[in-house]
């Protein structure tokens, strides 16, 4: 069909000029040499009308002005045998009819280029636009119809709309149809179905065509397809949906907040010149309290409401300050402060109290969105954790006696070790005192001999003091006290303490110590009850070997960001089985032991960040080693 189309076009633009000449010709050999008293240039009119299906506006006007002559001419052969009016009279007639038929086919001809130029238009539309008549057929089938429907004009034209594309109206049609005479428009979503049996949803738009009576003459649709838009605003109200239900009914208290306003000022106060906010809120600690002011609560959910004790909604949505309490502004500082920052979130343990002024401990978590993002809709979420933390504070003081009762037990098995340590500065302080009074005693008294005397004297009472300040630390029972501590000093306080049970036993005690290790942040006396474990079992796991080779090595190290801390020994070592449950609760190799202490070591390190190991050594012996977490250091 496609290829039949060209060839009928070339036929008719080739028969249709030869046949206006023809005509042409004919009506003015006709018109010459008949005898009739008629207006036979009159019949010119059939050669301007084909003309014009082949020609356009200059075309038409030199065929009809070559009428006009062949006209004339005729008039001027003709005039032999006929009344000169007659045939005058028949001229003008034919002259008119000539020019009146070219008017009328050029205003036609300007109309038709008029209607081609916008129906060109309505093709190059991506819209889907038709035509149809008062009795639904289609009558215009534009490009954009053919694509988004799967017909071509030809397969659409002539076919009833509706019932080509199986139209569902949103309302009976009887009542589209009277608003669209009514108003000349109608707007609506329809559901169309395409050539492929496929469905899409159409936003359509129907315009009324009328005559110049105002009678009704066609329907104008337009149809875009909004099927993947329907299909994602319901997705999003599912969404919403599915949100808002999260939002009520999860047993976590949720809070929307708008921080705009919180925004604003952060942004103010760095259009000023502001770069250091962490600074700035220690430096203006009223700006936190005015933050709060700034915060607006959008909604809170459910489990809201029962955690702070309100009646209704409303009660938590008017102001904030009700809530907090003066331990709270550190936390919201940090939250400024993460705004400031561009940070995304902000978890922090915080108190707050509920409108019946009952303290809450709280997991608080803020999420803001992404830069540049607007900070309408902030999301707080509040877990209590009221009865975590008693049980965790009951739970630690629980290890603490444990530790403390471990600690005493270690201590009495290092009671012979202790007597002596203490002994020898008694013993010293003793000897020093008879000397002195030796020296007293002469005649004259040597008081030089007896300042020296006293001096030692001094000195062994303040290291007898210093080894009883060691045990009475490691006895006393008190809570955990985090501080920046020296780790290799505190390994040297537990030498110090050990030394007796290490000579007593034979054993060589070698320290190698990383002089450039930081600090960390830890509880003296816990981090000393591990050392000391570690090398107690380093001294016991020794003393059944070889005199020569009966060694004991205390090192640390720095790897990552981690602080290292080892034991290594050169006794008889641990097997692989024993290594996976030397950690564990009640597990022990020892004949009398009761498989706490290294259990307690373990839960130490870990509430400290840190891990703790065991391994067998290459040659002999085993290695005991934990690490802390060199950050925790410098935590405020």
């Amino acid at each position: 069909m496609n290829r039949e189309l060209p060839i009928r076009l070339n036929t008719r633009l080739v028969v249709i000029p030869v046949l206006t000449g023809t005509i042409a010709a004919a009506i003015f050999i006709l018109d010459t040499v008949a005898p009739l008293d008629v207006a036979l240039a009159v019949l010119y009119v059939a050669v301007v009308l084909l003309a014009a299906r082949f020609l356009l506006r200059r075309g038409v006007l030199l065929v009809a002005l070559g009428c006009v002559g062949l006209a004339v001419a005729s008039y001027s052969l003709s005039l032999q045998g006929q009344s000169s009016t007659v045939a005058l009279v028949n001229l003008v007639i034919g002259l008119a009819a000539i020019g009146i038929s070219a008017y009328l086919v050029l205003l036609n001809q300007v109309s038709e280029i008029a209607s081609r130029e916008r129906a060109s238009l309505l093709d190059v539309a991506h819209e889907a636009i038709f035509v149809r008549d008062l009795n639904e057929v289609i009558t215009y089938w534009n490009r954009g119809a053919e694509e988004r429907y799967g017909w071509t004009s030809e397969q659409a034209l002539g076919k009833i709309s509706h019932q080509l594309l199986h139209t569902v109206f949103p309302a009976p049609l009887e009542v589209i149809k009277a608003k669209l005479v009514s108003t000349g428009r109608w707007e609506g979503e329809l559901v169309h179905t395409k050539r492929d049996g496929s469905t899409i949803v159409v936003a359509s738009r129907w315009s009324l065509q009328k005559d110049c009576r105002g009678r009704p003459l066609a329907t104008l649709e337009t149809n875009n397809d909004i099927t993947q838009h329907k299909r994602a605003d319901a997705e999003l109200r599912a969404s919403e949906r599915k949100y808002r239900n999260i939002f009520q009914t999860v047993g976590v208290s949720i809070w929307e907040e708008d921080f705009s306003a919180v925004k604003a000022a952060i942004d103010a106060l760095r259009a000023q010149g502001v770069s250091d906010f962490r600074r700035y809120l220690a430096e203006h600690p009223d700006f936190t309290r005015e933050a709060i002011a700034l915060v607006r609560v959008l909604d809170v959910n459910d489990a809201t409401i029962e955690l702070f004790g309100a009646r209704t909604k409303e009660e938590l949505l008017v102001s904030l300050h009700r809530l907090f309490l003066p331990e709270t502004e550190a936390v919201l500082a940090r939250e400024l402060i993460a705004l400031a920052e561009g940070q995304n979130s902000l978890v922090a343990e915080t108190v707050l109290q509920t409108l019946r002024g009952e303290r809450l401990d709280v997991l608080f978590t803020i999420t803001f969105p992404p830069e540049p993002a607007a900070m309408d809709s902030v999301l707080v979420s509040i877990f209590d954790i009221t009865e975590r933390k008693r049980s965790q504070e009951a739970l630690d003081r629980a290890q603490a006696d444990l530790a403390h009762v471990n600690r005493v037990s270690t201590l009495g098995e290092l009671a012979a070790s202790i007597a002596h340590e203490v002994n020898q500065p008694i013993a010293g302080v003793v000897t020093n005192a008879d000397a002195a009074l030796r020296w007293l005693a002469r005649c004259p008294p040597d008081f030089q001999e007896v300042q020296q005397a006293l001096d030692g004297i001094v000195n062994d009472g303040k290291r007898a003091g210093k080894i009883l300040g060691r045990i009475r630390a490691l006895v006393k029972k008190a809570p955990v006290q985090r501080e920046r501590l020296d780790i290799n000093q505190v390994i040297l306080e537990v030498v110090a303490l050990t030394r007796s049970e290490v000579q007593r036993n034979g054993i060589t005690l070698l320290t190698e110590l990383e002089p450039a290790l930081p600090p960390v942040l830890g509880d003296r006396i816990q981090l000393q009850q591990v050392v000391l474990n570690f090398i107690l079992n380093a001294i016991e796991a020794t003393s059944g070997v070889d005199e020569y080779r009966r060694n004991v090595v205390i090192s640390t190290a720095k790897d990552s960001n981690d602080a290292i801390v080892a034991v290594r020994d050169s006794g008889v070592g641990i097997d692989a089985d024993s290594a996976d449950h030397l950690f564990q609760p009640f597990y022990t190799t020892k004949p009398s032991g009761m498989g706490m202490g290294l259990s307690i070591c373990r839960s130490i390190i870990e509430a400290h960040g840190g891990r703790v190991m065991a391994a067998r050594n290459v040659d002999a012996g085993a290695t005991f080693q934990f690490t802390l977490p060199e950050q925790q250091a410098r935590e405020p």
